[in-house]
């Protein structure tokens, strides 16, 4: 599924890169001192060792009209994924990641991306 030319991040698997989606109210800001650098300094017990995360500019609402954010990091793989759900566990959010043509969120939820809405920015 491709919007304005763009695929969502994560519909197509990379082996080097991992997609994630986090949740937010959309009352602060993501980028700059928002949500993004939240999550990114969060002090966990499994710190990444290696790589690093960044915004793939991607928002995806849900047909529930909730606002996810999209991810990716790269290096430490596993060390990112564990990194991101404790931050978004500690934080009160959610995660959701690409399966199929399908968004699964950590509470069990899952969507149909041909019902969700992707804005790029």
């Amino acid at each position: 599924m491709a919007i304005d030319d763009r695929e969502i991040p994560g519909l197509t698997p990379v082996e080097w890169r991992e997609y994630c989606y986090v949740s937010d109210d959309g009352s602060g800001r993501f980028l700059g001192k928002g949500l993004f650098q939240k999550l990114t300094d969060y002090s966990s017990s499994s710190l990444p060792e290696s790589g690093g995360a960044i915004t793939e500019n991607c928002n995806l609402w849900l047909p529930s009209g909730e606002l996810l954010h999209a991810l990716s990091y790269k290096g430490d793989i596993d060390g990112w994924r564990r990194h991101f759900e404790q931050a978004a566990e500690a934080l009160g959010l959610l995660i959701g990641r690409m399966v199929g043509g399908r968004i699964v969120l950590s509470d069990g939820r899952i969507f149909d991306l041909s019902d969700c809405r992707a804005v790029f920015y």
